[in-house]
């Protein structure tokens, strides 16, 4: 079972990097079964970045809203984030990510790297509070108009559909 994080974890159990004021989130970030939700908050083309080998270089780098560093993007990522959400950067500010770590041989060594899951992450729905905006609704259009400035993923919501339905019965 997946477990998700939302910020970077220090303390027992934790991998000892987590220790270090890092300043780019990593696979230590992650232990075995955790992936992280994430917002991007801002995309930087070009950053000024110091490599292992002390040389810099200008990366692509996402921020954050949550309390993680921020992450170099590599071309498989940013291939990933293009199919969600679209080719231009801008497009993904307030956008969510998934973050897991994978296994495999990397700048000719075995070691562990971040990766963006291909689909657009799904979080738990808070019901009581659609159901709240819902009760609002006097009328039948009041209710419509409500109903349309729900997310796609709040009206595909079995609870709040069926409650919807129950407020329209009412209201008729």
């Amino acid at each position: 079972m997946t477990k998700i994080i939302k910020e970077k974890i220090k303390g027992t159990n934790r991998h000892w990097k987590n220790f270090l004021d890092k300043d780019y989130l990593g696979s230590h970030n992650l232990e075995s079964g955790e992936e992280m939700i994430l917002t991007i908050e801002k995309f930087i083309g070009e950053e000024e970045i110091k490599g292992t080998d002390g040389k810099k270089s200008n990366k692509p780098v996402l921020y954050f809203k949550e309390n993680v560093p921020k992450m170099i993007m590599n071309i498989t990522n940013g291939n990933t984030i293009s199919t969600l959400y679209n080719s231009h950067p801008d497009g993904w500010i307030g956008k969510k990510v998934q973050i897991y770590t994978i296994r495999g041989k990397f700048f000719g060594k075995e070691q562990d790297a971040l990766r963006i899951r291909e689909y657009k992450p799904r979080e738990a729905i808070n019901i009581e509070v659609y159901k709240a905006k819902l009760d609002l609704a006097k009328t039948l259009e009041e209710l419509g108009n409500i109903w349309v400035s729900f997310s796609l993923e709040v009206k595909s919501n079995e609870e709040v559909v069926n409650y919807k339905n129950e407020l329209k019965v009412k209201l008729q």
